[in-house]
Parts: C-alpha cells; structure tokens; sequence
C-alpha cells in the first residue's frame, strides 16, 4: 500500500514539473514574439524616416537650391524652352514618388 502511496505521488510531482516545463517554454516563445513584434515596429519606423529623408534630399527644388547657392561649383544647365499652358499659375514640382499615394494595380479592378 505505501508503494502505491509513493507511485502517486511521485506521478503527482513528475506530472507538474513536466507542465511547469511547458509553461516555461510557452512563456520564452511569448517573450521572444514580443521581442520580434517590437524590432518590426523600430525597423518599420525607421524605415519610413528614412524614407522621407530620401524623399527631401532626392527633391529637385532641392538640387536646385543647391545650384543656385553663392559658392557653389555647380552650374545651372541651358534649359529648352518650356511651353507651358496660360492657366497654370502654379510652377510645376517633381512627383514624390508615389510615396504619399501608392499606385492603384489595374489587376485589382472590378472586371464586370
């Protein structure tokens, strides 16, 4: 009977240390999703300043300031003459990119 007894509890005790491993090895994968969720949203973050600051300095008003500063050693270019249509007060800028606005993909259209 006491053989019994000390089986049982030996199972009791190995039964619980068992699932306090599973519990422990449950909580590190947890903790390192955690870990990964949060260097994707730095990563992400860091990619769209990055992004930005490539979009300011690839901008050609930019490169046109730089031109035109006094000390500058670079020279403005001969420009063709532009045509541009009597209505447009605004002076024309470079696209940015599409990175404000992606671009529709035509496959994605409704093709009723």
């Amino acid at each position: 009977m006491f053989f019994r007894f000390s089986f049982a509890v030996i199972l009791i005790v190995l039964l619980s240390l068992v699932g306090i491993a599973v519990e422990k090895q449950n909580l590190e994968c947890r903790r390192e999703m955690s870990r990964q969720h949060y260097r994707m949203d730095v990563l992400k973050d860091q990619h769209a300043r990055l992004r930005l600051r490539s979009q300011k300095l690839a901008a050609i008003d930019r490169l046109v300031e730089t031109i035109e500063q006094k000390g500058s050693q670079l020279k403005q270019p001969e420009k063709a003459p532009v045509v541009r249509p009597q209505d447009d007060d605004e002076p024309r800028r470079a696209p940015l990119l599409f990175w404000n606005k992606p671009l529709l993909d035509p496959r994605l259209n409704d093709r009723g």
